[in-house]
């Protein structure tokens, strides 16, 4: 499946990870446009993307249908949804709404459309249905065993993409890791802070103990993994229904930061709060035996890290929200 020419849909455009997947597929030719509930965004203001966005509420899927029917997509990646963790607990209907609802919502509009109309659906799980392993690496198969908010609502991404699989929809589902990358509006993420904290001369600010271990991906490498799964559900190289996991470099966030301060030149101690404790010996890793089957590969850390700190350096830390 080439994508020139392709109509792609987005849901979530607007968000960092949407933003920069959009820029990868008008960079690769698609037709690209959005749903999300706001016109624009800082993210996709920052990569320059300039597509039609329209604004729906994806939970709606008569309207989600409406807007497929009116300009019907090749090619579907739902990423719209609640994405922090401490949101969704706080909140828990308006997780269901959004990452449990909104999924069946995009689901059921893109099985009413003509069969053979759409050639791949993929939708944003997360590592997260997992929790922490001291054992092993987590592989696609694996059950879901994160009982909070978010990982169960998107356990319930899982679900759905299998069930609407066996009815004939080319879906899958992405469960990558942490990311990072240019246009990341939110500074509470930690590549994010520390290279802000960093441009502005500031020790970075761990507030656990820095000895959880979790992966982490550039934003380009899980761009490449939707993409690589879109195009492997399109030519059946994967059945319909597969959930798929993007691995990243495990590394423990005291171990990631000081990479961080290596990369920056800069002679800074970490301040390590130990207020949060929560992900005191975490450990987050896993398989991705599929994806890597098909291709893909993941850039080194390092490498892209530096990218990440030039980026916001040439873009003045966050000047650009």
């Amino acid at each position: 499946m080439a994508l020139a020419g392709q109509r792609v849909l987005i849901t979530g455009i607007a968000g960092f990870v949407g933003a920069n997947l959009a820029r990868a597929l008008v960079d690769a030719g698609a037709d690209v446009v959005g749903l999300d509930q706001v016109k624009t965004s800082p993210s996709l203001r920052a990569l320059g993307v300039d597509v039609d966005v329209q604004v729906c509420d994806v939970t709606n899927w008569q309207r989600v249908h409406w807007e497929l029917v009116k300009r019907p997509p090749d090619v579907v990646f739902h990423l719209a949804g609640k994405s922090h963790i401490k949101d969704c607990q706080d909140d828990p209907e308006g997780a269901w709404r959004a990452n449990v609802q909104g999924t069946w919502a995009v689901l059921e509009a893109c099985r009413k459309l003509p069969a053979g109309q759409i050639q791949a659906v993929v939708c944003a799980s997360s590592n997260h249905v997992f929790g922490s392993s001291n054992w092993r690496a987590w592989e696609d198969r694996d059950p879901c065993g994160q009982t909070d908010v978010y990982g169960t609502s998107k356990g319930c991404v899982d679900l759905l993409t299998r069930a609407y699989g066996a009815m004939g929809l080319p879906v899958a589902a992405l469960r990558h890791v942490n990311c990072f990358g240019p246009a990341d509006p939110y500074r509470s993420h930690l590549v994010t802070g520390t290279i802000c904290a960093l441009l502005e001369g500031k020790p970075p600010i761990i507030r656990g103990d820095g000895t959880p271990i979790k992966g982490y991906l550039h934003v380009e490498d899980v761009c490449q993994a939707y993409l690589t799964v879109a195009k492997a559900v399109a030519t059946a190289q994967i059945q319909p229904g597969v959930v798929v996991n993007v691995r990243g470099a495990p590394i423990s966030v005291l171990s990631l930061v000081d990479l961080l301060i290596q990369i920056a030149g800069i002679k800074v101690v970490p301040q390590v709060l130990r207020e949060d404790m929560s992900q005191t010996g975490y450990v987050e890793a896993l398989r991705s035996d599929q994806l890597e089957a098909l291709g893909w590969r993941a850039g080194p850390l390092r490498e892209g890290l530096w990218q990440t700190w030039a980026w916001y350096r040439e873009h003045g830390g966050m000047a650009w929200l």
